[in-house]
Formats: structure tokens, C-alpha cells, sequence
């Protein structure tokens, strides 16, 4: 292959800038020389420089070349790169740390959702709550939640407890808790056959932990009074939008019949699409596309959850500069998987209580965290003008002193 052949292809040009292409190889070939002359000036120094005699003066001068050549490239190479690769390494000193952070916001969650409940049965007010949904933005930024009291010790040596005895698999590793999910917890605490969708989010472990050593369940049996109240309201004005489609409909002129319900599926997923396929290549390829392809799906096979997470895992793992410990496994997938979480979980229980003196040093100098962008706020004002609207199509006042 010539140089030409492996160069790297230059970016597609703007129909209006027809002379990018060309100062992409000017400033490539004058940045590729200049590395050739630095790598080159290096490699002379070693090589003629008589402060290094003493250092090579045990070795055969041979080896005074060969390290000369081999330094200065490698020299050019940590110059290029060793800036991306010490952030990777700071990255990965931290993952810990920024674990551990994100887990001690979990105890702040439970705390704000008890409230939400005692709010719903209007037992308390909840300053900047006007409709339910305004728990959500709480919970989207919940690290500078002040409406919940700072975390306690007692807090903390709660959760600890907690990870003594939970799964990290299935209690830590997802992401997509429902933290505030009114509805879908109150479900899952009072309907022994719930089966929630995942898109929806899952029930944390850490609230049923939390409600079995405190008594925090009696919460979730509180009357849902504010709720059923905005609701009343919500389905007055959803009725109203309804009808005022379905007025505007009438008015236009009248649609086609919609065709018959067609029942056949519209996609195929995973197997299922694989079987079709196969069944289309035998009745119309010829054989030797059919060998082909049962070649292919045979050494590309569907990837499945776990065998992506067990990348991830060995990636992570081959990046850890300390010993995993291995326990014996029929499956040395899961064995591996296994291994890693239960590694995971250890230093989680270790950078909890020194992530937890940072937090209160900063409550101490009263030092906020970033805060996170969402869009909660803005579905939570849509919430407040469709209560409103309900109100007043009820003949009640437009407020929320409901």
C-alpha cells in the first residue's frame, strides 16, 4: 500500500469553500514534517549528545541507536497524545467518587418522596409545589433540593446498610429509577401482580429496604387526596381539548372511510425478523447465498444485553490497575459480570463515607452543586394552565387553592 493509499481522507467539502480540501493536506503534511523533524532532532541528541554517555556507557553502542530511533518516536507519540490519555486516567481515578456521589442523592430521593406522599394527602405544603408534577423537577436537580432536610448521619449509615446486602446488578447498576413515580410505586407497594415497563422505570430496591426498617410503607397508604383533585380537574379540560377537536373535524370536509384494521405486524424484531429472513433466502436465493448467509448470522449472531455488558465490564476491568477477586462459576460470563459487581460495590461502600464528608463540608461553607438542566419545569406549567382551564370550565375559581 503506498502513502497515498493510507492517508487520511480529507472532509467533504462546502459548496462554498472549494479550497478546504486543499489547506487540509497543506496543514496535514506541514504538521506530519514537523514531527518528522522533531523526532529526528531528538534522535540526534541521544545519539551525539555527551550528557547521555555516561547512561549508555554499560550497554554496547549498538543499543545507544536502536534506543535513540525507538525513544524519539515514542517521545513524538506521548507528546501527540499524552494529554487525551492522562484526562482518560483522571476519568478513571474518579469513577468511584463520582459513583459514590451519585449514590448519596439516592437517600435525598426516598426523603422527597415521602414528602410528595404526606403532600398528596394534604397533610403538609411543600414551598414552590403547586401541582404534583413539580416533584419531578425537584428530583431532576435533587442535589440542591433544600424542601428535604441534609443528610444525616444516621441517613447515611441507613443506606450503608442497604448496600451490605444488596445486589449491585439489579439494585445499583440500572440508571432509570422512578424516584418520584407516584402511581407506578404506590402500584408496586399495594398490587402483589404489578409488572411496571421498564421504559417507565423501576421501583428502586433502596425504598423497600428504607420502608421496611423505618415504617415509611404507612406513607404510601395515605389518602391520594390532591391527586384525585387534579385529576378531576385534568379530565375536564382533556375533555374539552377532545371536543374541540373533534368540533374542528366536523367542520372540515369529510375524510375518506379509514381502511380496515390490518392486524399483521408492521416490523420484526431480533429472532423473529431473522427467522422471516431465512425463510425468504430458501424459497427465492440460490444455495450458494444461503450458505453464505447462514455463514454470516452464525459468526454475527443477535447481540444480546448481557453480551454487551460483558464488554463493557472486560473493557473496564482491563483498565483497573488493582486485583478482582473471581469466585467459581458454571458460566464464566457470569462469573466475570459477578466478579465485577461485587468489586463495584466494595468501593462504593468505601468512597460513600468520604464522599459524604465532602457533602457536608460543602453544606458547612454553603457551597451549592451544578445544577441540572431539565425540562420537568416546562411540563410542570403545562400541568398548572390545563388545572386551571379544568377549574374554570367547572365554574371554580382559577387558582390552586383547591
Amino acid at each position: 500500500m503506498s502513502a497515498d493509499d493510507s492517508a487520511t481522507p480529507a472532509p467533504e467539502e462546502p459548496a462554498d469553500n472549494p479550497n478546504a480540501a486543499g489547506r487540509y493536506y497543506r496543514d496535514t503534511a506541514t504538521s506530519n514534517a514537523q514531527k518528522a523533524r522533531n523526532t529526528a532532532e531528538v534522535e540526534q541528541d541521544l545519539l551525539t549528545n555527551p550528557r547521555y554517555d555516561a547512561f549508555f556507557a554499560q550497554h554496547h553502542p549498538k543499543l545507544r541507536v536502536t534506543f535513540a530511533r525507538s525513544y524519539a518516536q515514542s517521545r513524538q507519540l506521548w507528546t501527540d497524545y499524552g494529554d487525551m490519555y492522562e484526562r482518560m486516567l483522571e476519568g478513571r481515578l474518579t469513577e468511584f467518587e463520582a459513583e459514590a456521589t451519585e449514590r448519596l442523592w439516592d437517600i435525598q430521593q426516598k426523603k422527597l418522596f415521602d414528602l410528595q406522599c404526606r403532600w398528596r394527602a394534604e397533610q403538609v405544603s411543600v414551598p414552590g409545589v403547586v401541582v404534583s408534577w413539580d416533584f419531578n423537577a425537584l428530583a431532576r436537580d435533587i442535589q440542591n433540593c433544600t424542601v428535604v432536610s441534609p443528610i444525616s448521619e444516621d441517613e447515611l449509615a441507613l443506606y450503608l446498610n442497604f448496600l451490605a446486602q444488596a445486589d449491585y446488578e439489579t439494585d445499583l447498576h440500572r440508571r432509570h429509577f422512578a424516584w418520584q413515580d407516584y402511581d407506578l410505586i404506590r402500584q408496586d407497594a399495594t398490587d402483589d401482580d404489578a409488572d411496571p415497563d421498564w421504559f417507565d422505570g423501576d421501583v428502586p430496591e433502596w425504598y423497600h429496604f428504607h420502608n421496611q426498617h423505618t415504617g415509611h410503607d404507612a406513607l404510601l397508604r395515605l389518602p391520594n387526596v390532591r391527586g384525585e383533585k387534579e385529576e378531576r380537574y385534568l379530565a375536564a379540560w382533556r375533555a374539552d381539548r377532545q371536543a374541540a377537536r373533534e368540533a374542528a373535524e366536523a367542520a372540515q370536509d369529510p375524510a375518506p372511510p379509514a381502511p380496515e384494521h390490518d392486524p399483521r405486524p408492521t416490523h420484526l424484531y431480533g429472532e423473529e425478523e431473522r427467522a422471516w429472513e431465512k425463510e425468504f433466502v430458501r424459497q427465492f436465493e440460490p444455495i450458494q447465498l444461503r450458505r453464505q448467509r447462514d455463514a454470516y448470522v452464525e459468526a454475527n449472531p443477535i447481540a444480546e444485553y448481557e453480551d454487551e455488558e460483558l464488554e463493557r465490564v472486560l473493557e473496564a476491568l482491563n483498565t483497573l490497575n488493582e486485583p478482582v477477586p473471581i469466585e467459581a462459576h458454571p458460566d464464566w460470563r457470569r462469573a466475570i459480570l459477578q466478579a465485577y459487581y461485587s468489586f463495584r460495590l466494595r468501593k462504593l461502600q468505601t468512597m460513600l463515607p468520604i464522599v459524604y464528608q465532602a457533602y457536608c463540608q460543602r453544606q458547612e461553607w454553603g457551597i451549592s452543586y451544578p445544577a441540572e438542566d431539565d425540562n420537568d419545569h416546562g411540563l410542570a406549567n403545562a400541568l398548572r394552565a390545563g388545572l386551571l382551564k379544568g377549574r374554570r370550565l367547572l365554574g371554580e375559581p382559577e387558582n390552586f387553592d383547591f
